[in-house]
């Protein structure tokens, strides 16, 4: 009996380019068991299609170990590793356009899987009866594929995928064409079709609604898992053996290190950083942060340099960077994935530290500071917003907002009002009192935002904040990154592949040239 039917371990892939070197995997890692679902998220270029390709065996590793129900298919040959998956892989791809041969009647793509593997007639009209009865499309199955709707299109193809009965179903953007309405109706038959037959699937997608149908969540993030969340995992608050659940998100955009002192209110716990001096007898209340309050900080990187392991070797991301951020403007980190902006973020913010070089806040280096210290930089200056941000879905807009300022030490009045100010900024009042979960993905990405613009004081640090929105949504957020810098004093530093948000950049910064 197979544990595992899927098991990555330090798998790296690298692509040639004509610029370089470009790794699309960094020591991804990952598990899957039987009759489980696995939804992978992540923004454009987080190696989440080249993830799918590796498991498939359309791709092979540069390095690690691919494991797929039980065979090394990192080392095998092409054809080996086409046979595993022609027996017992499923794919179903994202453009629903080109999904289903255009010639053939929707019930015929059904059943071609079935007729290629030499499966008889009379059991090829029962097995794709089931399938288009599963899928509540018994009414369409004679149109051919221009007659359908791109929800219909990509259910048929769904059905075709899993016709053979695979024992591994993999989905690359399933919903990334369709509207609401035909990316709900998929969503809802992976869910069927992998609890009637056992399937073990992996979906990749931008689309955090995916995550509902999941037994298991995984944020990738520069083709490394960044994040994992069990289904249901956000409401877990006390643990089987009586420890408190708080997500590092929250913890980091808090400024909580590794100690915390806990109270109990009569509206639940409340959690303050605890601080390394003593603790003054009283905490004074703070009024809404006006523009005098900060000063916009000042950023300066001096011969950085930050690598990773890749097998036996190490590679930098980072090798001898400096720069000097310009105090009170937007700064825009560009390059291609992997050249290492979001590690450069993370530096400046103080959530990794540089293998050597130094890095300068406010003209005081950051290695003079540890981790405590660190968090405490953040809790009073910085505002930050990383590509996955995960605002809590069962809080409300506003409460997302207002925990973390509780936190940072605001009284409960100032707070909301911090909260109601930035969420007006990102046009968000109307939704202010509902729960995260009911929002789409962009609005939560814009509740993520105002979250790092209300708590920021000097530093806005944002990474990738347009990815989830839309055209007209990104503009604005690109155009009130830099009124936070003009008007509010903030020195932004924004790592982003959008040109709306590289126009309104005062300054570039690009990495990997």
């Amino acid at each position: 009996m197979i544990d595992r039917v899927v098991e990555l371990r330090e798998v790296f892939c690298v692509h040639r380019t004509n610029e370089g070197d470009a790794a699309a995997l960094q020591g991804a890692q990952l598990e899957l068991a039987e009759r489980e679902v696995l939804c992978v998220l992540g923004p454009s270029g987080a190696g989440k299609s080249t993830l799918l390709r590796v498991i498939a065996g359309i791709q092979t590793p540069s390095a690690g170990v691919v494991s797929v129900l039980g065979w090394d298919v990192g080392r095998m040959g092409a054809r080996a590793r086409a046979r595993v998956r022609h027996q017992h892989v499923g794919l179903l791809g994202q453009h629903a356009e080109t999904a289903l041969p255009p010639a053939l009647a929707a019930r015929d793509a059904v059943a071609l899987p079935l007729a290629l593997r030499g499966v008889q007639r009379r059991a090829r009209r029962a097995r794709v009866d089931e399938l288009l009865e599963a899928a509540e499309l018994e009414q369409r199955a004679d149109a051919l594929p221009s007659e359908l709707s791109g929800g219909e299109r990509q259910r048929f193809a769904l059905c075709a995928a899993v016709a053979h009965r695979p024992a591994l179903l993999l989905a690359d953007e399933p919903t990334g064409e369709l509207d609401d309405r035909g990316a709900q109706s998929v969503r809802a038959l992976i869910a069927e079709l992998a609890h009637r037959h056992g399937t073990s699937v992996i979906i990749v997608s931008h689309d955090s609604a995916i995550s509902a149908i999941a037994d298991r969540t995984l944020h990738m993030r520069d083709g490394r898992v960044a994040q994992e969340r069990r289904h249901g995992a956000k409401a877990l608050v006390i643990g089987r053996d009586g420890w408190l659940q708080v997500p590092s998100a929250l913890l980091t955009e808090a400024g909580i290190s590794r100690r915390a002192h806990v109270r109990l209110t009569p509206g639940g716990l409340m959690l303050t950083p605890a601080r390394t001096g003593p603790e003054p007898a009283t905490q004074p209340s703070r009024e809404p942060a006006t523009r005098e309050h900060w000063s916009p900080a000042r950023v300066e990187l001096r011969s950085l340099t930050r690598g990773y392991r890749q097998g036996r070797s190490r590679r930098r991301v980072l090798d001898g960077l400096g720069h000097a951020f310009p105090p009170g403007a937007v700064t825009v980190v560009t390059g291609r994935s992997g050249t290492g902006k979001t590690t450069l973020l993370r530096l400046i913010a103080g959530l990794d530290r540089p293998d050597s070089g130094q890095l300068r806040i406010d003209d005081r280096p950051l290695d003079e500071r540890d981790d405590e210290q660190l968090a405490e930089l953040r809790r009073e200056r910085v505002g930050y917003l990383p590509q996955e941000p995960a605002p809590v879905g069962f809080l409300t807009v506003t409460e997302n907002i207002v925990l973390v300022l509780r936190v940072r030490g605001w009284d409960a009045v100032a707070a909301r009002e911090r909260a109601a100010v930035a969420l007006s900024r990102v046009g968000l009042t109307a939704r202010a009192e509902q729960r995260v979960e009911r929002l789409s993905a962009g609005e939560a990405q814009r509740v993520a935002l105002a979250r790092a613009l209300a708590s920021a004081r000097g530093l806005l640090i944002v990474d990738e904040p347009t990815s989830r929105l839309d055209e007209s949504h990104a503009a604005a957020a690109a155009e009130l990154l830099a009124t936070a810098a003009r008007e509010d004093g903030q020195t932004v530093i924004c790592a982003t592949h959008d040109p709306a948000v590289v126009a309104r950049a005062t300054h570039r910064l690009a990495l990997g040239q």
